[in-house]
This record gives structure tokens, sequence and C-alpha cells, in this order.
């Protein structure tokens, strides 16, 4: 083999162990997508909104400076301390219009936005991330760093996700904004309390949970609004099963987590979301409240989701858990 093929091999598997070992927590972290000279991809000056929009559109920067401006001031490994400002991606979308089926109550929570770059990179965002009613996030598509233009490389806009400690959501030269659902969802249905749950989807050991199947995992606790809620991290849970993953950079912060309940009530958790290394947010299969079982009316188990100042990802009477790919 030609020293050049060698080198090339090499790299090929570095990157593949990489992307394999970020989600099973080895040592080497994960980070926040490189210049564009690294990954292939062209300075972006444009992105184009799709997906389920009823106005789809091509933005370019004189458009996002066309909304209000909103500054955050970040601290993300490895990009270090900043202040980014640009124009909130929930401004961006509401004024697209996000197409929901007005007959599901808070259909606008069953949406993910998948977020990619001009190198191909993406990263997904549930929309309770993003919408103030909700998580509260200032999620930026950005256009100025510390006051002057984005360096060239990053294109004209950079996705901007405060909290995610490793800033793999970052996503420099964007050219898409895509909204979508992940899938079919349930049909509503009459609230029966449930006695177990099914984890599914994208994973190595698929498994049934009930309530002794939880107990014996790791315990947990998250405070939310003065009630201490007790059971099993979300991310645990998905440690414990094992996530499906391709030889892809950082390919978990494309998949996500639907939540549904015994009524068809359902949501979307982002994996980024809940990860240790990114948005860290301790998001719960509760079995537990205040040290006493939940109320009958809210089944075995719940998802309480910590920061949802509406509660809309309060998924009771949980009966299933679909691991899901976002960026299809």
């Amino acid at each position: 083999m030609k020293p050049s093929l060698s080198k090339l091999f090499l790299l090929l598997l570095l990157c593949a162990l990489c992307a394999a070992c970020a989600r099973d927590g080895a040592t080497a972290a994960p980070v926040a997508t490189a210049s564009p000279s690294a990954h292939g991809g062209q300075p972006s000056t444009a992105l184009q909104l799709s997906g389920l929009l009823k106005q789809p559109a091509s933005l370019s920067l004189a458009n996002l400076q066309s909304f209000p401006k909103v500054s955050v001031s970040v601290n993300a490994k490895p990009i270090g301390a900043h202040t980014f400002a640009g124009t909130l991606l929930y401004d961006v979308l509401q004024q697209a219009g996000v197409v929901t089926e007005s007959a599901r109550k808070n259909d606008l929570l069953r949406k993910a936005v998948v977020v990619t770059g001009s190198d191909g990179y993406a990263v997904a965002i549930a929309w309770g991330e993003l919408d103030p009613a909700f998580a509260q996030k200032k999620i930026l598509l950005a256009y100025e760093e510390d006051g002057k233009p984005l360096p060239a490389a990053d294109g004209f806009a950079r996705l901007v996700v405060p909290g995610d400690l490793m800033a793999g959501r970052y996503v420099s030269n964007v050219v898409s904004v895509l909204v979508r659902d992940p899938g079919v969802w349930p049909a509503p249905a009459q609230r029966q309390a449930t006695s177990a749950f099914f984890l599914v989807g994208q994973l190595k050991t698929p498994a049934r949970y009930d309530l002794a199947a939880l107990k014996a995992l790791k315990t947990s606790e998250v405070i939310i609004k003065g009630v201490t809620y007790s059971g099993v991290l979300l991310d645990d849970l998905l440690q414990h099963a094992g996530m499906q993953l391709k030889a892809k950079k950082n390919d978990f912060l494309h998949k996500g987590i639907v939540a549904v309940g015994s009524d068809g009530y359902s949501c979307v958790i982002a994996d980024g979301e809940i990860q240790p290394h990114f948005g860290n947010v301790q998001i719960l299969v509760a079995f537990a409240a205040n040290g006493k079982p939940l109320a009958e009316s809210d089944g075995f188990a719940r998802i309480v989701v910590p920061g949802d100042q509406k509660m809309g990802r309060f998924i009771s009477n949980l009966q299933e858990l679909q691991v899901v790919e976002l960026a299809a």
C-alpha cells in the first residue's frame, strides 16, 4: 500500500473510532464542527428553510438581520468564551409558519428541527428546546462573534445552542434548516394507567421496563417546582440499552427519542439535549414524587423535563420510548 493511501486509511479508521466512542463515554471528547476546509464544505452565503413550513424560503444575511438582534454569551469547549449575536431560530420559524395538526394538543412538541452545514454536518433540536413557552433557550442563527462578523471560515451564519457544553451543535456554515415529524404518530386514545413501557428503535437491546426493572437501574432525582422526582435519567436508560450509531462524527446529535403516553400524547426529545457533554438536561423517567409512587392518573412512570415551563413534555402513563433518526 502506498504511504498516502495508508495515511488515509488510518485517518478514516480514527474518525470511525472517535464517532463510535463519543456516545459510549470514551475518553475522546466530542468536539464542535471544524472549519469548512477540514470537512470539504464551503463558506455559506444563504440557508434554505424547508420541511413542515407554510412559507419555505431562502434566507441571506440581510434577511437574518431584518429580525430583532439577540446576543448570548457562552463558554463552551473547545471554542472558549464568546458573545454571539444574531437571530433567534424560533423567530425565523415563527415567521415561516410551522405546519401543525390542530386536533393534536401541543403538536409543535412533536417537531424536530435539523440544521445542516455546508460540509454535511447535521444536528437536531427538539421544538421544546427552542420555544420560549417551554425551555426558553436562546438558540441563535448567529452572524456576529464578539461584536464582529463571523470568521470567514464559519460562513454567514452559525447555529449557537447555549448550554451545550462541548459545542457539538454549534453548526458552522449553515445551509439548511429543516422542520419535520420523526415518524407516524399514534392516534389519540383514552388515557389508561400503564404498568410498563417499551424502549424500542435504533438500539442494540430493545427492552420492556416495568417498575421493578426501572428500580434495578441507577436512581437519580430532580427537583421541579418544589417536587422531588425519583427515577432513571433518560440518558442512563439509553446507555444501558446501547444506541446504534453509524461511523459519522457525533452521529447521536441527530438522533431523538419519541415519548408516547397511553392516550397518544407524545413529544420529541433530542439526544443532544440530554447528553452530559452537550445539553446535559436531566430528563428523567420518573417513578416517584416526593418519595411516594406517582398518582394513579400518571401511571407507574412518566417523563419529567427540568426547565419545561408549561410542562408540555411531561408525558404521563408512559407507554413507549422510540429512538429515531431525526435527520432522515
